[in-house]
This record gives C-alpha cells, sequence and structure tokens, in this order.
C-alpha cells in the first residue's frame, strides 16, 4: 500500500531541502526523494582531516537580506554571515590592484583611469534607479560599446558578468539580468557574504525541519511521476515503491525532469524549452593548506584566464584546522569544454598555473587538493537566450499540482540566487501567501 504525503518533492538539492523545509513547518507532511546517498546536490559539504570544503564557491548574495535568511527565519531558526572584505585583482598588467564592490572602493582601486572613475561612479548613480526589461536580449558586449567602456571600466564589467550571472562570454550575457543585479546590490548596500559556521549548519537546519514532520530518503532514484487526469498523484522510485500526495516538486534541472516525467502530458514548446536550457559550467579547485599564506576575506580575480577565488577559512575559521587555511578557485567556462575530458584538464592546469602565479608559496603548503570539473554548475546560464522570461515557471503547465524549483527555473538573480529565491516563488505559488 502506498505511503501517502502532502507534498513529495524529488531531488534533495539545496532548493528541495529549503522548500521543504518551509512546507514542513507550515504543517504539510513532506517526503524528498534522493537519487544518491547524501543530500545537497551540487552545493554538499565535504569534511576530511579537519578541514571543511563547498563544493566550489557558495557565497550568499545579500547576507540577512538574502532568500536564504527569509527561510531560516520562517522556520525559526538564526544564522549569521560574515561579510566579504575587500576584494583584489590581478591585471592584465600582471599588478595587483582592489575590485571595487562598495562606492568608496571605485575610488581606491587602480584600474580606472580617472575618466574611467568618474564614468563608474556616473553608471552605478544611473544603474541605483533604472529600469532594464528592455536590455534583456541585449548582450553585455553590446552595451558596453555602446556606452564607450574601454580599458579598466570595460574589464570590470566584464568581470562583474564573470562572477555575478557566472557567464564571462559577454557576446551573449544578459545585460538586462547584468544590470538588475548590480542595482539590487547598490539598494540594498550589501554584496556577497558568508554563512556563520559555513553550509553545514544551514543543512543541518533544513534537514531537522524536514524530518519533524516528514524524512528524506537518499538513495531513492524515482522511476516515475504519476499523472493521472491531468494531477500528479504520487511517485514511484526505482525498487519499487509507491508514495501518493496531494502536489509533487520537481526540485532536479528541469533539464533531467523528463527521465521521470512523460513530455506528452506537457506542451511541446515547454519541453524543448527545458531540454535545451544551456547551464553554466566550469573547473575548480580547492587547496587544503599547511599554514597560512594569506589574511585576505576578500575575492580575488585573475583576468587571465578569467577566474576568481576565495579563503573560505579566513571568514570562518573553523572550517580548518588552527594551523590551516582553505582556498577555492573557480574558472567559468563553456559546457561543451567540460564535456571534454581533455579540455576540461587542459583548463585545470591553465587554473593551477594562475594560482600559483598569485601565490607562489602555496605550492610547497598543499596538504592535499580536490580538482574537479562540472558540465552543471547553476542550472541555467544567464544569457539573452534564456533569461528569466524564457525559463519555465513554478507550476508546470497543464499539471496544477506539480510544481518547479531550483536554478533552472524563472528565479530572480543570477547565478546561484536563482536557486534560492526560486523557493520564495515556489511556495508563493503553492500556498497562496509569501514567506
Amino acid at each position: 500500500m502506498a505511503e501517502k504525503y502532502d507534498v513529495i518533492i524529488v531531488g534533495a538539492g539545496v532548493a528541495g531541502l529549503q522548500l521543504g523545509a518551509l512546507l514542513a513547518h507550515d504543517g504539510m507532511r513532506t517526503l524528498i526523494l534522493e537519487k544518491s546517498s547524501r543530500v545537497g546536490g551540487r552545493a554538499f559539504v565535504l569534511e576530511k582531516d579537519g578541514y571543511v570544503l563547498d563544493y566550489g564557491i557558495h557565497l550568499v548574495r545579500f547576507g540577512p537580506k538574502s532568500a536564504i535568511a527569509r527561510v531560516i527565519k520562517h522556520i525559526g531558526r538564526h544564522v549569521d554571515f560574515v561579510d566579504v572584505g575587500t576584494s583584489y585583482l590581478l591585471d592584465e598588467d600582471g599588478r595587483r590592484k582592489v575590485f571595487p564592490t562598495k562606492p568608496i572602493t571605485f575610488l581606491k582601486t587602480r584600474m580606472f583611469s580617472f575618466s574611467d572613475m568618474i564614468t563608474a561612479l556616473k553608471t552605478m548613480a544611473r544603474l541605483r534607479r533604472g529600469q532594464f526589461d528592455h536590455l534583456l536580449e541585449t548582450p553585455v558586449k553590446e552595451w558596453m560599446d555602446e556606452n564607450g567602456f574601454k580599458g579598466g571600466l570595460r574589464r570590470y564589467f566584464h568581470l562583474v558578468s564573470a562572477s555575478m550571472l557566472v557567464c564571462p562570454f559577454i557576446d551573449k550575457a544578459s545585460t538586462g539580468e547584468l544590470l538588475r543585479n548590480v542595482q539590487k546590490v547598490l539598494r540594498r548596500r550589501i554584496s556577497v557574504m558568508y554563512p556563520r559556521g559555513g553550509w553545514k549548519p544551514l543543512f543541518n537546519a533544513w534537514i531537522e525541519t524536514v524530518n519533524s514532520n516528514g524524512r528524506i530518503l537518499t538513495d531513492s532514484p524515482v522511476k516515475e511521476v504519476r499523472i493521472k487526469n491531468g494531477r500528479a498523484t504520487g511517485v514511484v522510485i526505482e525498487d519499487g515503491r509507491e508514495f501518493e500526495a496531494e502536489k509533487v516538486v520537481v526540485a532536479v534541472p528541469v533539464q533531467h525532469m523528463f527521465s521521470f516525467l512523460d513530455e506528452k502530458e506537457f506542451p511541446p514548446e515547454f519541453v524543448s524549452m527545458c531540454k535545451n536550457l544551456r547551464p553554466t559550467a566550469g573547473v575548480f579547485i580547492d587547496y587544503c593548506i599547511k599554514g597560512k599564506i594569506s589574511d585576505s576575506t576578500g575575492l580575488w580575480y585573475i583576468w587571465d584566464p578569467m577566474c576568481f577565488g576565495l579563503f573560505t577559512s579566513n571568514l570562518e575559521p573553523a572550517l580548518a584546522p588552527p594551523e590551516g587555511q582553505i582556498l577555492t578557485f573557480f574558472y567559468p567556462r563553456p559546457v561543451e569544454e567540460m564535456e571534454d575530458p581533455e579540455k576540461a584538464k587542459q583548463r585545470i592546469d591553465e587554473l593551477e598555473k594562475a594560482v600559483f602565479n598569485l601565490f607562489p608559496e602555496l605550492q610547497d603548503r598543499i596538504a592535499w587538493r580536490r580538482a574537479a570539473h562540472l558540465t552543471m554548475v547553476d542550472g541555467v546560464e544567464i544569457n539573452i537566450h534564456q533569461h528569466r522570461f524564457k525559463r519555465p515557471g513554478f507550476r508546470a503547465p497543464n499539471i496544477p499540482n506539480l510544481f518547479l524549483v531550483g536554478d533552472s527555473t524563472a528565479g530572480d538573480g543570477a547565478g546561484g540566487d536563482v536557486g534560492h529565491e526560486s523557493v520564495l516563488e515556489c511556495y508563493s505559488e503553492m500556498m497562496g501567501r509569501e514567506v
């Protein structure tokens, strides 16, 4: 006999766990099904030899004003955030320069000529009050060309696109999405922050809340989401067990959901949109370091190759042993390169060479390292062909009780923010109220 729940969520990544915690807290008996042996998806936490690693760089844009903070508050928990310090760039001329993240740092950086600095300040003033939907399908390159951006100012916006949108490809990155996200930073006066204690306390809070009114089953790949008379009725997993629910949520990338959903139930254009969404991709390296090589608490950018990194243990010392550090660098690249093992290895080698150039003392201080290439970092690349109005919403067409959440949906924001914001928007769609 099938077990019955109020809601079943397919996928225990960050979005699935957050939405599950909200629903369970609100009294809905919740089941989350995860195909792998662990939760967290593309943001799981690895602990080894006293080092606690994120899977890549996972900062929280807007900190206490973020979607994550709203979820945590709603379920009755608390999280503090650590502000990221001054950021730096290893520029094209080989010199280290302040990378502006706040208005005052525009006056301190050597990235800009005097005229660049004046233009930058005027641009930021306009961005604070502008409307940008008309630029959603304008590439960042075209926008910079039209505004005559050159030199350091041009490199600056190129790097902002690479890190904020996770899209360094300015011939297709969406200007409208970029400027809207810069505007949010200016208005909230908060850029990126890191959760106090790292990500583990957040995962624990979400898991405990779900388990208080439901459960999470790992090693439980979904075979089929059953649809009858135009409604989702439940889920069958690979071992044959069946579960019924009033509502079903897909919390895996929409590119993959037709492995357990019959695409004939949906409009062809919706199926095509989902299957063809382009993800972000790239390589990253985590260095677990013996001793201290830097006191930096800000982001580090490298112009060539275009990449960025962070000493997470300088923001949260508990992530490393007393005399150790963690440095993570990410190098965004096209997904096609990450599907080619030889290309991926080349990119890892390029990244490592650049990091050693920036921090020469690192080479002799490595306790251990982890290098990986990912064909999906975020579920969607924020480009002119797939801005938020060209991605699937939070309720599946034709099936009123089937919902979608995650970083491949029409969630607001950029990069990982899309997934976090989608939790709030999907919750509102399901419950008819806001968090």
